[in-house]
C-alpha cells in the first residue's frame, strides 16, 4: 500500500443524513466519483455519486442500512464480472442473477467507464435490419447507431425494440442483445421473460431489471450495468444491442436521488448533469474500428413523452445526443395504423449508407409518396373530377399505406420488404383490392417464404438486375391469379 493510501485508509464515514438510501457521509475526504464504499467486515454497502467541500454522496445498495454503522473506502470502482455466460440469463440493476440459475462468472470490470475515442471508431455502415417494414425502409439503422425511440405512453415503443430483439434470431453476424427494464412494473418483466422463452430469444439476450419496486441505487446503475456487458461483446469483435426501456424513468430516479441530497434543482426540477450522465451512456455505442476488433454496439433509448410534447427537458436532450429518432404518434395509433411511426418526424442520420443496396434502391420515393398521398387524399375531398395521374397517385398510396402495417412480433426480412416496395413502385399492385390490402400484404410476405426463397437469396447476395425484376413481376402476376 502506497504512503498516500495508508493515509486515506484511515478515513471513517460516518452518516450524516439518510432517506430512502440516499445519504450524506463524512469523514472521507479522499473518495473518488464511482467509488464503492465498504464496511468494517469488507461488504459492500454504498457507491458515491457526488461530494463537495463538507460531504459525501452515496446511494446505498441496502435502502435497510444501519446508519450508526461506519463506512470506509475500497478504492475500488463499482464492477460486476464479464463473460458470454450472461446470454439467456435475468440479472438485477446490480448484475446479480434473478433466475435461480446460479451465479456468474467473469472478469471483473467497472461499469462506469469512458466512451471510446473518436480515433478509435469508423464510420457505420453495416445494417442492422429490424424485421420492421416502416425502419427498415424508411430508417434505416446500422450496427454502432444511437438511434431514440419516442413517444406518449402506450403508443408501442416497447413492442418495436422488442420485436428488434426478436427478429435478430439467426442474425448473420449474430448479435448479441441486452434488454435493460428501468423503472417499470413487475408485470412488464415476467411477460417480457415470458415472450423471450416463447420466441427462443434467450438464446442470444439478456434482461436487466431494475423495476419501480427496486431501490434507488438499482434504477440509478441498471442502464450503466447494461452498457458494460453490452460493452464485452463489442470489445470482443462481436455485434451488440442494447435497448434502455426507459431512460425518462432512469432520469426521475436520478431527479429522486438529487433532490435528496439537496442539490439546486434546474428545469423541470432535474439536476443540471443529467445531459452529461445520458451522453456518457449514449456515447459508449459506437462501431470500433477494424484495429480495435470491428465490433459494435447499437443503442436504442427509449423515452416517453407527455401529450406529444417533444420540447420537454428530458426528450430534448435525448434527440440531440442520439443520431435520430423513431417518433410514435397518437393519431395514427388511433387510426390503427400500427407501428405507428410518424415518418414525417422522424429521421435516421445514418441514412442509406447503412441500407442494404437492393432495398435502398426500391425505397427512395417512400417518404414522397406518402406525402403526395396525404396531399392528394385533401384533394379528392374537394374535387369530383380528379386526373388519372392523381388517382394512381392515392391509389399507389393507399397500397404503400397498408403494406406498412405490420402486427406485433411479425418478422419480415429485408429482400421480402425489396420485393414489396419494387412491385410498389412499378405498380404491380395496383388493382389490388383495397378493403384486403393488409391481410394480402401478409400472404405475399408468408408466400415469399415458402416458395420462392431461392429468390429472397439472390436478392440478399446483392442481385438485383433485370432477370431478378422479372421475376419478381411473374411471381406478383402469379400471386394475384392465385390468392387474389
Amino acid at each position: 500500500m502506497s504512503k498516500t493510501q495508508n493515509n486515506t485508509a484511515s478515513e471513517v464515514g460516518r452518516i450524516v443524513s439518510f432517506f430512502s438510501g440516499v445519504a450524506k457521509i463524512q469523514g472521507l475526504p479522499h473518495v473518488f466519483l464511482h467509488e464503492v464504499l465498504i464496511t468494517d467486515d469488507g461488504v459492500s454497502a454504498a457507491l458515491v455519486i457526488g461530494f463537495d467541500e463538507r460531504f459525501v454522496e452515496a446511494v446505498f445498495f441496502d435502502e435497510n442500512f444501519d446508519t450508526e454503522r461506519s463506512l470506509y473506502r475500497s478504492f475500488e470502482s463499482f464492477q460486476v464480472p464479464l463473460s458470454r455466460a450472461y446470454i439467456g440469463r435475468v440479472v438485477d440493476g446490480f448484475g446479480h442473477p434473478l433466475d435461480e440459475l446460479g451465479e456468474i462468472s467473469g472478469d471483473e470490470s467497472p461499469v462506469f467507464r469512458e466512451a471510446i475515442p473518436i480515433i478509435d471508431r469508423q464510420p457505420v455502415t453495416v445494417p442492422l435490419t429490424t424485421g420492421i417494414k416502416i425502419i427498415d425502409a424508411c430508417l434505416p439503422l446500422g450496427r454502432g447507431q444511437r438511434e431514440l425511440i419516442i413517444g406518449d405512453r402506450k403508443l408501442g415503443k416497447s413492442s418495436i425494440a422488442i420485436d428488434t430483439v426478436l427478429n435478430q434470431n439467426g442474425a448473420n453476424p449474430p448479435i448479441y442483445c441486452i434488454y435493460v427494464i428501468c423503472g417499470q412494473k413487475e408485470a412488464d418483466v415476467r411477460e417480457l421473460v415470458s415472450t423471450f422463452e416463447k420466441q427462443n430469444a434467450f438464446l442470444y439476450s439478456t434482461i436487466i431489471a431494475a423495476t419501480a419496486g427496486s431501490s434507488l441505487a438499482q434504477q440509478y446503475v441498471a442502464p450503466f450495468v447494461g452498457c458494460a456487458i453490452a460493452e464485452y461483446f463489442r470489445d470482443n469483435g462481436m455485434d451488440a444491442l442494447i435497448i434502455y426501456d426507459d431512460l425518462s424513468k432512469h432520469a426521475k430516479a436520478y431527479r429522486s436521488i438529487s433532490l435528496l441530497l439537496e442539490r439546486a434543482p434546474g428545469r423541470e426540477a432535474y439536476p443540471g448533469d443529467i445531459f452529461s450522465l445520458h451522453a456518457g451512456l449514449l456515447e459508449r455505442a459506437a462501431k470500433l474500428s477494424d484495429a480495435k476488433g470491428g465490433g459494435s454496439l447499437t443503442a436504442l433509448p427509449i423515452v416517453e413523452t407527455q401529450e406529444d410534447d417533444i420540447t420537454s427537458f428530458v426528450p430534448t436532450n435525448l434527440i440531440s445526443i442520439t443520431d435520430g429518432q423513431i417518433y410514435l404518434e397518437r393519431g395514427l395509433f388511433q387510426k390503427g395504423s400500427l407501428p405507428a411511426v410518424n415518418i414525417g418526424l422522424s429521421v435516421s442520420r445514418i441514412g442509406s449508407q447503412a441500407q442494404p443496396k437492393a432495398l435502398s434502391g426500391v425505397v427512395g420515393g417512400i417518404r414522397l409518396t406518402l406525402s403526395e398521398h396525404q396531399e392528394l387524399e385533401r384533394l379528392s375531398q374537394l374535387e369530383n373530377n380528379l386526373s388519372q395521374k392523381a388517382q394512381r397517385g392515392i391509389i399507389r398510396g393507399t397500397i404503400l399505406t397498408e403494406f406498412l402495417k405490420q402486427g406485433q412480433h411479425v418478422n419480415v426480412r429485408w429482400p421480402e420488404q425489396t420485393v414489396l416496395f419494387y412491385a410498389i413502385n412499378e405498380g404491380l399492385l395496383d388493382d389490388l383490392d383495397q378493403t384486403t390490402l393488409m391481410e394480402t400484404s401478409s400472404v405475399l410476405v408468408e408466400v415469399l417464404g415458402s416458395r420462392h426463397e431461392d429468390l429472397l437469396e439472390r436478392i440478399k447476395s446483392g442481385v438485383f438486375d433485370d432477370t431478378v425484376k422479372a421475376d419478381i413481376a411473374a411471381i406478383i402476376q402469379d400471386f394475384k391469379q392465385q390468392f387474389v
